[in-house]
């Protein structure tokens, strides 16, 4: 059996050590066919210069903390594995840790989620008593070994895994999408994707032969953030979310009733998928004056500015000054590749030929804006499976390069 290809989804802010030690434990104990998705949400300490210096890591950089969320979001959204795994940076792999939850998703066609065990985490994952020392890691590799002997292969159903680690179905990113961005930073955040989960017909297993050294929630630290104060808010947010009564919640452990709200719950799409952003919908539309009956959306990518390149050449060679067409650029300020390969497919081409064109300046994190105005969005590149469920969401038909080259034939 071919073992799928797995993105795993870091997210980074600052914490430099935590993350070079996070990628060394991953290259030292994962054989399994993966990629690096780094998404670096505004570091000041030189991470992402070394995120830049990994062969073949895709890094997506915010400028900005778009919290866990957020992050992840366009992470998930960047990542072309057949599975995808969420990973916090200030985390140690050891061996066998993955092949033992691709092996928990493999066991059930309802399992979409499986996480391992752990030495610093919430609830049931946690194992109290680790035989290695937990700073320096010494004794770590011995001791994981003879844990993962003694586990067997050994499965639990469980209804919320803890977000440090989690293994995915890309059916259930289709399904549900990504995290709620009601949780801000984060917290709960984790609760909601496994609930939303559920609801959409997938369970989660715990692989307890699966171990993953957790130094701990450092970036709430490194960040000086009231932890306990954002799991209270959270925890409201959530409360909310659920319509969950007072009667059925415990401010003491931050309890809920998991198991009620699956089985009660019929799946909605427009109240349990969350669309692969990395900001919080403000319901705006970009100005768009004096256009055409039909607008078609380009959104630039300048992670992929081959992708990029493809998809202008295809749209502005298939539409012509004289159809009633409007072709939107969306184009991230922050992007300087986007607008040359624009101009040099539009000297190409001849300005005469070219079909009406409106640039339009908006961030990667969100391409709902610019989609509510648009009849069709043209998907290619690494976003591409992203944006058309965006836009499916939304309502906006989808075309290919290719489909716009069949026009003109």
């Amino acid at each position: 059996m071919t073992m799928p290809t797995t993105s795993i989804v870091i997210l980074t802010r600052n914490q430099l050590d935590y993350t070079t030690q996070c990628v060394d434990g991953i290259a030292r104990t994962t054989p399994e066919p993966h990629e690096l998705v780094f998404v670096d949400n505004g570091s000041t300490d030189g991470t992402v210069e070394y995120l830049r210096s990994l062969p073949d890591a895709i890094v997506i950089e915010n400028g900005r903390n778009l919290g866990f969320g957020g992050g992840c979001n366009l992470g998930i959204a960047a990542s072309a594995g057949e599975r995808i795994l969420l990973l916090n940076n200030d985390v140690v792999p050891t061996a066998g840790w993955l092949a033992e939850l691709h092996a928990a998703l493999d066991s059930g066609e309802r399992i979409g989620l499986a996480g391992p065990r752990s030495n610093r985490i919430v609830g049931v994952q946690q194992v109290d008593d680790v035989g290695y020392e937990e700073e320096t890691l010494d004794g770590l590799d011995a001791w994981s070994a003879s844990w993962r002997a003694s586990q067997g292969g050994r499965l639990t159903r469980i209804p919320r895994l803890v977000g440090f680690c989690i293994l995915m179905e890309r059916a259930v990113v289709e399904r549900i999408g990504g995290f709620d961005l009601r949780y801000g930073l984060g917290n709960f955040e984790d609760d909601d994707l496994c609930l939303r989960a559920g609801v959409g017909g997938f369970e989660c297993r715990i692989a307890h032969a699966s171990f993953v050294h957790h130094f701990g929630s450092r970036t709430f630290a490194g960040e000086g953030i009231d932890h306990g104060a954002t799991i209270f808010e959270n925890y409201a947010r959530f409360a909310a979310a659920w319509q969950l009564t007072p009667e059925e919640l415990d401010p003491q452990t931050h309890g809920y009733p998991a198991d009620r709200l699956m089985s009660s719950t019929r799946f909605d799409a427009t109240r349990h998928h969350a669309p692969l952003v990395g900001v919080a919908d403000d319901a705006g539309r970009v100005a768009l004056d004096g256009h055409r009956e039909r607008v078609v959306l380009v959104c630039c990518d300048r992670l992929d500015p081959d992708a990029t390149e493809v998809v202008l050449r295809a749209t502005c060679a298939t539409f012509g000054p004289s159809d009633p067409v409007t072709v939107v650029v969306r184009i991230d300020p922050r992007d300087g590749v986007s607008p040359r390969l624009l101009d040099a497919v539009a000297d190409e081409i001849g300005d005469a030929q070219l079909p009406d064109i409106v640039v339009v300046e908006a961030s990667d994190e969100d391409d709902r804006p610019a989609l509510r105005v648009a009849n069709e969005v043209v998907v290619h590149g690494r976003f591409g499976p992203a944006r058309r469920l965006l836009a499916n969401h939304l309502g906006v038909h989808c075309v290919t390069p290719e489909d716009l080259t069949g026009q003109t034939g």
